[in-house]
This record gives structure tokens, sequence and C-alpha cells, in this order.
């Protein structure tokens, strides 16, 4: 599609266009063409619903006027689809050839030259679909990956208005730039979309910003469709790389093309092939007359120094001096008007683009001819002009007061920068700081006070508050404290941390970590109403012996909620991590201590997948790595990842000045040695050291980690009175500084150590603590690790309880279950569907082995770790023969159960066992639920209640392998899932009745009933929902009817059913 514009009045609307090899022509020799353009127009057809961005807050809709405000155009202007003008000359090869390549390819490159015709070719596609498009043009500015993302997300959002606001929920939620792309690319679903990027050469040498387009290519559904329009070939990490591409040579100007692009120039006495032949067919040469430059050459590929000279002679030597300079004087606009020119030192603008309308120029116009744009490599060129004058830096720093005064701030710093007016950049980027922030353009903010260095101090502060939230914000401690000490060197620090709460508050956050608790208290203002203050004075609380004499701070909205909200995860006060920060920073921020959260709560696979996503992203967070995930991997059993994670988590530390975190660090190192190593002394000389230290005492709550796992080493090596002399202290600080997060831990340790020195009554009140806080942070997981190692206690309290259904006998209960394997993230590769109507799924896709037995092979092998002798097979499934007839008949349901998985799959015959391969996973419903149960039993209230139901609901399908003739094996394994079955529907029952929850609670007690009308649990249950609801008739025929039934077995209810029914009675 090759551009022509109407001729005549310089007002006249060409048609807003932004394609690069098009050609405006006209009527006439030398009559203006609106031709070559990078227009972004304000008035271009928009695409989709014209909704309003979500969270840009910028209007994009279908109505968009010229009147709208500069954030709004900048961005409109990016986001719109170019529009191909009246009157062009067509070249369907081409559309025919990008719509054939993107009907094939999900990832099309559209590479040449500028002025080759890359976008007009793909604006002609485009028109020859129904697929919806979404459109973005890129400049050098948005190589930001946050920068880019939100503008990704906002061309997007025009067509598609319900994915506004992925990137900044994404962002939000803490996870990398690369990861919010592939969410976003998600969101798109499976509706057909393609998305076009305009000018990516743009980013090339941008690392990050590649992996954000890479990170959104890799993910998009395969209706989904990415063209990539540049100059260059762009390597995206991406499977499958780029496999449709247009080239140099499929832009090019066939003889035809260029033959009736000429006539419509006026250009009938010259010959389109000697054109094409000498620009080998580039658009803007056979448009512009480069064919009839001296020594011009324009080879496939790549521009020559011959056009600088064709521009110089064949375009700006038929100016006039006053258009000339005109254009070198306004090169650094994207979009020239005569208001935007007198800003730039240009008088007489209106006269100038008036004078310019009917020159033959590389240009696009817009706004009834009021306002102009260069093409690309034009502009390239004027630019070049510009430099040979001299006076580039002045014309830089009057482009940035422009972009100052239009709202574009961040883009007026990057031109100061660039003109070396740093006074300027600095009251510029105090304006634009906060929303590079939020963005999480971390490099971009760190290029800025690179740069500007000690004219950050001045002014408002705000560029010095930025860098230290960077600081705080990558754990770069004693970067903030260095920040600190600098300002109160210039005697701004109390200045500053007056003016500014969040500037007090991430000063004391630095010193904290550093050691200087007396300058933490200094930097922060007696005002507690402010809330970022209020959020530090709760961080320097952990390090205080007693309770804070303040309440927990409330969330703010701002960014200094992550630090209340780790606050609240050291402290134990999990149910207050389920509030959301309204800062993407905060939540950034905030990610690792959800984390932490997760494992403390049983969540443990999740938390494994959440560090395994941030370890790959580069996470550079010293406590990350060498605190929380080393307590996950220790939950799993994972040593030598373990041990990889400390030393790369103390070499962050080491750079980041934290003497916190190195101290919990090696507190943590002497848990892996006491939990996996079962070395309490290694244990024990660490913990001596990290407690020799003269910080050690200044900060209690790590005081009390290590009391704790040192009150344990103390007890493995049989030193009980000094075991329990650490615990008291431990438990006794934590209790009156409400800190739980380790109680429940080390209150079990101290009630083993109480025992040991023979006093119960404080043996049984530790372990009533113990409850007590694990109750209070919503989840038992912490509480039984630590009866895990030691069993006994609980033994004791429920040897102590008479009620068949207190919080001890759960426990008791809980502790049982966890001598089921519970994966924490296994692969799946075969899954077994044994409930109800039995079927193998294996990668997807349901198999038939034909022979009920082979299923009960497969079944076996899943509960016993996928091997097992023929012997035990033979035993299990056959009754014990061992006659050919059985033998072959093992054989063959193995025979048969490979054939319908995979050779490679098995299950094979070694050394007299049966086995599946290594590399299989099987996912067995009945394994899974029995886990499911187990972890449920973690948990307690409404949660508890909540996993249980999940877990039953499984084996609400059928019973396990119903329609198969069971082996003796097969019914033991159904009878034992019955009665775990009826077990946890019981203890469900019971729960759903305390939370008054009676329609859950009947049911459940009629599919105990169900299992076993023997259950008298159930039978009570029914007997207290009806009294709940006022039917005491109802009571009494309950109370029958498990009579009746317990009589059929010669039985009669029980002292605590009668009990019920009498006091139910009263």
């Amino acid at each position: 599609m090759v551009e022509q514009a109407a001729a005549g009045d310089p007002t006249t609307h060409d048609g807003d266009t932004r394609a690069d090899g098009g050609s405006g022509v006209r009527h006439g020799t030398r009559q203006p063409a609106a031709a070559l353009t990078r227009a972004k127009p304000p008035h271009a057809r928009p695409v989709g619903s014209g909704s309003e961005y979500a969270r840009g807050g910028c209007p994009i809709g279908a109505d968009a006027e010229p009147s709208l405000d500069p954030r709004a155009r900048i961005l409109q202007s990016k986001i719109t689809v170019p529009t191909a003008p009246e009157r062009f000359v067509r070249r369907p090869r081409l559309g025919r050839l990008i719509a054939a390549l993107t009907a094939r390819h999900r990832i099309v490159m559209v590479t040449a030259t500028a002025g080759a015709g890359k976008t007009t070719a793909v604006v002609e596609a485009l028109q020859t679909t129904t697929v919806p498009v979404a459109w973005l043009t890129l400049e050098s500015t948005d190589s930001a990956p946050g920068r880019l993302l939100t503008y990704l997300e906002a061309a997007i959002a025009r067509e598609r208005p319900e994915v506004g606001g992925a990137v900044a929920d994404a962002l939000a939620a803490g996870i990398t730039h690369v990861e919010a792309a592939g969410l976003l690319a998600e969101a798109l679903g499976d509706a057909p979309l393609t998305v076009v990027v305009d000018e990516v050469d743009r980013i090339t040498d941008a690392p990050d910003a590649l992996a954000v387009l890479a990170g959104f290519a890799r993910h998009a559904a395969p209706a989904a469709r990415i063209v990539l329009v540049g100059r260059h070939d762009l390597r995206l990490d991406v499977t499958d790389h780029v496999a449709g591409a247009v080239r140099e040579e499929d832009l090019a100007f066939t003889v035809e093309e260029a033959g009736e692009a000429l006539a419509q120039l006026g250009r009938t006495d010259v010959d389109p092939d000697r054109a094409v032949a000498v620009t080998c067919g580039w658009v803007t040469g056979v448009l512009f007359e480069a064919w009839g430059a001296a020594d011009h050459v324009i080879g496939t590929g790549g521009e020559q120094d011959p056009l600088n000279g064709y521009l110089a002679l064949q375009i700006m030597g038929r100016l006039v001096e006053p258009d000339r300079d005109f254009l070198i004087g306004t090169a650094v606009l994207d979009r020239v008007t005569a208001e935007r020119a007198q800003a730039l030192g240009q008088p007489a603008g209106a006269e100038r683009l008036a004078s310019l309308r009917r020159a033959h120029i590389p240009v696009s116009w817009d706004d009834g001819g009021r306002a102009m744009r260069c093409h690309t490599r034009f502009r390239e060129y004027l630019l070049e002009c510009l430099d040979r004058r001299g006076d580039t830096a002045a014309q830089r720093r009057a482009l940035g007061l422009l972009l100052t005064g239009e709202g574009h701030h961040e883009e007026a710093v990057e031109e100061l920068l660039a003109a070396e007016a740093l006074d300027d950049a600095r009251a510029c980027a105090e304006r634009a700081i906060e929303r590079v922030m939020e963005r999480l353009d971390v490099d971009v903010a760190e290029r800025w006070f690179a740069r500007l260095g000690p004219h950050a101090a001045a002014g408002t502060g705000a560029l010095t508050t930025a860098e230290l939230m960077v600081a705080v914000g990558q754990e770069q401690y004693a970067r903030g404290a260095r920040i600190a000490d600098r300002l109160r060197d210039l005697g701004e620090r109390e200045r500053l941390a007056a003016a500014s709460g969040r500037a007090a508050a991430t000063m004391a956050w630095s010193y904290f970590h550093v050691g200087r608790l007396d300058e933490a208290r200094a930097v922060l203002r007696q005002d507690t109403t402010d809330p970022d203050v209020a959020a530090a004075r709760y961080l320097l609380g952990l390090a205080d012996a007693g309770p804070s004499p303040d309440p927990p701070p409330r969330l703010s909205g701002g960014p200094l909620d992550a630090l209340v909200m780790r606050v609240h995860s050291v402290r134990g006060h999990l149910a207050l991590l389920r509030d959301t920060p309204d800062s993407r920073w905060a939540e950034a921020v905030l990610a690792p201590w959800r984390i932490s959260a997760l494992r403390a709560t049983g969540h443990t696979a999740q938390a494994y997948q959440l560090y395994r996503s941030a370890h790959d992203g580069g996470s550079p967070e010293g406590g990350l790595h060498a605190i929380v995930a080393v307590e996950i991997l220790i939950d799993l059993g994972r040593r030598e990842e373990a041990l990889e994670a400390l030393r790369r988590g103390r070499e962050i530390i080491a750079r980041s000045g934290s003497l916190i975190f190195d101290m919990q660090s090696r507190i943590v190192e002497a848990k892996l040695h006491l939990q996996l190593d079962e070395d309490a002394q290694a244990a024990r000389e660490i913990l001596e050291e990290v407690r020799s230290r003269p910080a050690f005492d200044r900060y209690r709550y790590v005081g009390e980690m290590a009391d704790t796992w040192y009150g344990l080493a103390l007890l493995r090596l049989g030193e009980n009175v000094t075991a329990r002399a650490c615990l008291e202290r431990a438990t006794e600080s934590m209790r009156r500084a409400d800190r739980i997060m380790d109680l429940p831990r080390a209150a079990v340790y101290l009630a083993e150590a109480a025992w040991r020195c023979d006093d119960e009554d404080r043996a049984d009140s530790a372990a009533d603590a113990a409850l007590e806080a694990a109750d209070r942070q919503g989840s038992r997981h912490l509480l039984l690790q630590a009866l895990t190692d030691f069993p006994a206690v609980a033994s004791r309290r429920i040897d102590a309880e008479a009620d068949p259904s207190s919080a001890w006998r759960e426990i008791g209960r809980s502790l049982r279950a966890q001598g089921v394997a519970v994966p924490a993230a296994m692969e799946t590769v075969v899954e077994l569907r044994e409930f109800g109507d039995a079927a193998v799924v294996i990668d997807g896709d349901e198999v038939h082995p034909g022979l009920s037995k082979s299923l009960e092979v497969l079944a076996y092998l899943a509960a016993h770790g996928g091997a097992a002798s023929r012997d035990e097979l033979l035993e299990a499934l056959f009754e014990g023969r061992t006659d050919p007839s059985a033998r072959a008949y093992l054989r063959q349901a193995a025979h048969r159960l490979r054939q319908a998985l995979d050779d490679r799959v098995g299950p094979d015959l070694v050394d007299g066992r049966i086995q599946l391969a290594d590399s299989v996973r099987v996912s067995s419903e009945s394994v899974r639920y029995e886990a499911m149960l187990a972890e449920a039993a973690r948990f307690s209230g409404e949660e508890r209640l909540t996993c249980t139901l999940q877990a039953l609901e499984l084996a609400g399908r059928g019973r396990y392998l119903q329609a198969v003739r069971p082996s003796a094996w097969t019914e033991a394994r159904r009878e034992h899932l019955d009665e775990v079955t009826a077990d946890a529907a019981a203890e469900a029952a019971e729960l759903a009745f305390a939370l008054g929850r009676y329609d859950v609670a009947g049911r459940l007690a009629d599919r105990v009933l169900d299992i076993d009308p023997f259950r008298e649990v159930a039978w009570r249950v029914r007997m207290q929902i009806a009294n709940a609801l006022g039917d005491d008739d109802a009571v009494m025929g309950i109370y029958l009817r498990c009579q009746r039934s317990l009589g059929e077995v010669g039985a009669e209810p029980s002292a605590s059913t009668r009990l019920l029914r009498d006091r139910l009675r009263r």
C-alpha cells in the first residue's frame, strides 16, 4: 500500500498515517506529498471498544480529540493503528504475504531499511483480516521494562478492555516484569488477536525490555499473533523463534508498482525499470527521486552515506534557507507545531509550516496541516545536521523544558540529562520518580541517581527519598545508611526527616539493619500519626524486650505498608498478611515474607514454587535465599539445595550490610544441622558464636530465635536444666512482646525440658501455650513440626484429656496422619483415578489397559512407591498363589499396562521386581486423598473444614476401584479408605457444627452413617443439630435410631451419647 495525498490547499488534511515506506504522492511534478511518515496521529482510526485504560487514567476512546491533555495524546499516539490516506497505490502482494505468514506463524518479523514500506505493508495486510489488532509504536525511552509493559497493556486494552490492570495487579503481587508480561499474554485467553510492535529496533540494546517482549511472546495463546516491525532482526528467547519473515527484497517496489506510483506523481517521463534498477526498488528512493542523484547507492539491508548526500542535495537543497533552518532547529521534536517550535526559539512557526506544506519532503501532517512529523530516517539526518551546528545541548534543554510544561516529566528528564542541565533535570525527576518507582523500573531510577549525584540532595528531597527506597527495597541497607550519613554530613538529615516521614522511615529501616539502633530512633519524629513513621516505629519494636506502647499500624496505601506487613510476618501475626497493599512497590518488597508465611502455615509446595520463581528471576534479596528459602528446603529435606541457598544468600547479605540477616542466617544454619544432620554440637557452636556478638542482646527478637534452637540443641545434648532456662527466657520474651511466630515451637521444647526436670505442671502449661499460639496463627503447622521432634509432649497432653473431641486429641490424629508421605513437588506423568469409575490418564489422555487386574497392579505400585517384588504382587493380588497360571496372569496384566502407558513408562520386570521407570511419577487419587486430609489436619477452624471438604469431594465419586473384582489387597485398601473417610467426615461434621454450618454438618454425619452406621459421633452430631434447630422430638428419634443400629451388633449407646441425650432433653 503506497500512500498518496490530495493536492491543494496546505491546510488540507492528508490522512493521518504512520507508514514508513508509504509514499504520499500528489498529481503534478514537485507537488507536496504526505510521505514516509512516522506519524502517531491523534485522529487515527481507533481499534477496539474505545474504553478507557483502567490504570493509566488516559482516555483513548474512539472519540478522542486533539484537545486531549498531553499525557493522553502521547499514549494514544503510540497505541493507535496507523490509517491509510484516502488515495494510495495498493500493493496486494505484500498484504497476501504478511497475511499468509501470520496465518502460519505465531511470530512474524518485518525487517528492512528505513523507508522500505514496512509499516505501510503491515497496515495494508491488517485491513484484509477480521482479526482484532493491538498496535504499539516504540520509542527509545520505552526500553525501561515497566514502561514497555504499561504501554503494551494499554495497546491491548483498547481491543480487549478486560486485560486493563493485569500488569498493575501482577507487579503489585511482587512478580518480575518478565512474569508480568507472561500473565498479560495469558490474560488474552484463546480469542484471536494480532499484536503489532513497531520500531522494535528502539529496544535492541535493552536486554530487560527484550526479556519482557520474549516473556509476552512465550506465553501468548496459539490464537495470538505477534508482528515485530523494525530495521534489524530481533533475537527473542522463545522456543519457537521467528519463523515468518518479510525482508527488504519482499518490500522492494516491482517495476509495475514503481510505474503506478510515478504515474500518480506525474512523472510519466521517468523509466520505472531504471528507477527500480538504480534504487534496488527502495520505496523512498523511487518516490523522492533518489534514482536521479549522483552516486546514490541503497543496497538491500541498510542505509549508506550517499543517502545523506541525497537528502542534502535533493531535499534540503531545494528548500529556502529559513525552511532548512526551521527543520534543523526543530529536529529534536517528534511532532512540530508552531507553539512547540516557538518554545525552541524558532519564531514564525506557522509561516514556516505553511511553506513546508508546499514542498516535496518526507514528512506527514495532521491537525489540519498545523502539525508536522518527519519520517524517521529524515529526522535522523536532521539531528546529524543539528549536531554539526554544535547547539544540540541548548536545543535538548529547551525540549526538556517544553516537555516539562506539557507534563511529560520522565521524557523531559532524559532530554535534560542529555543536555547536562542537571538542576533542571533534578527538578523534573522529582515529579517523575514516584511513577518510575511504582512501575518498578529500578534501572531507570538508578541511572538518574548516578547522573544527578549531589543535585539529588537539593530541592524537595524526593529523589533522595526514592534512592533510600531503592536501597531498602533491594536490601542494600549499608547503602541506605551511607545516604543518611551523607545527608547528616551536609546538615540535611534532620531537615529531610522532619519534612518527609517516608525519608525518615527508610533511613531508620537502614540504620536498624546495620546495627545502629540509636540513630534509627534519632531520625524518627515524635509524630506517630505519620503512617510511614509509625511503620518504622513498628519495626524498631522488634528489638524491644517488652510490649510496644503503640498498636500495630493500619495500612495506609503507601509503599511503607511493605514494612508493616513484613513486621506482621516476623511477629507471627499471619492473618494480617491476607491484606494486599495498594502499592506495587510494597507488594514487591513484601514478596519474600509472603513466601515465608506460606511455609509457616504448611503450604510448603506453594512456597517452594514461589521461591523457585524468585530464584530463577534473579531475586536480589539475601533474606529470601539465606533465611526463607533455607527453611523451606529444610522442611522438604533438601540438604544440599538448602546449603547452596544459604551460601548464595550469605554473599548477598554481606553486600547488603545487614547484621540482622547475617545473625538470622546463622540461626537457620544451626536449624539445618539440628533438623537434617542431627548434629546438635555443630548447631550449639554456631549459636554460641551468634550469642557472643555485641549486637545480639540489642535485638531481642533475634535472641528469641536463637534461644529456641539453642534450647533444642541442649535438649539433644542432655543438658536439660540449661535448656529449660534458655527456653523459659525465650517464651517469656515472646509472650510479653506478642511475638508468636516461634512461640509454638519454643513452648513445645520448653514442655519437654520441664518434663525432664520433673515439673509436670509447667510441662502442661507450656504445651497449652504452644497450642494457643498456633491457633492464633491460624495454622498448627509449626506446632506439629515441633511435636514431631518430641511427640511425647502431645501424648502426655492427650492422656490427660477425657474429652474425645479435645484439641489435643485432634492434634494426635494429625500427627498420626503425618505418617502418610506427602511429596512437596512431584512431576505428574500418570494419573490413576480410583474412586468411582477407575481410569488411567497419561499426559492428559485416558488409556485403557483392558484388564481390571492391570488397574490393580498400577494401584498397588502407586501405593508402594512405584515398585514391588513379583512375590509381593502375587501375595497381594493373587491370594499368594505362585503357580504358573498366576505368574502368567501377572505377566499379562503388567504387559497390558505397559502397552497402554508407554514402553518408556513401564512397568518392567527387573531382578524380580516389577517397577515403573525412574522418571515416572504416579498421581494416585487415593494417595492424594490421604495427603489432602493430612494437609487439612495442619489447619484449624474454617480453613481446616474447607480443606477437609475438598478432600472428601475427591472420594465422593464412589468407592475405591468399585467396578473391579477385588483381590484381598484391594478389598483391604477399600475398607481402609472407607475408614479414613468415615474418620474425616466425622471430624468435619463436628467442626462444621461448631462453626454453625448445620447443613454441612448434617450431610457429613449422614455420609459417616452410610459408611458405618455404628459411629456414635455422627449420631451425636445429628442430635445436636436437631436441638440447635429447636426440634426436641427429633433429638429422641435420632437417639432411638442410634440405639436400634447398635443393637444389631449387640451393643448399646455409649455413656457420652446417653449423657448428650439427657442434656439435650433438659
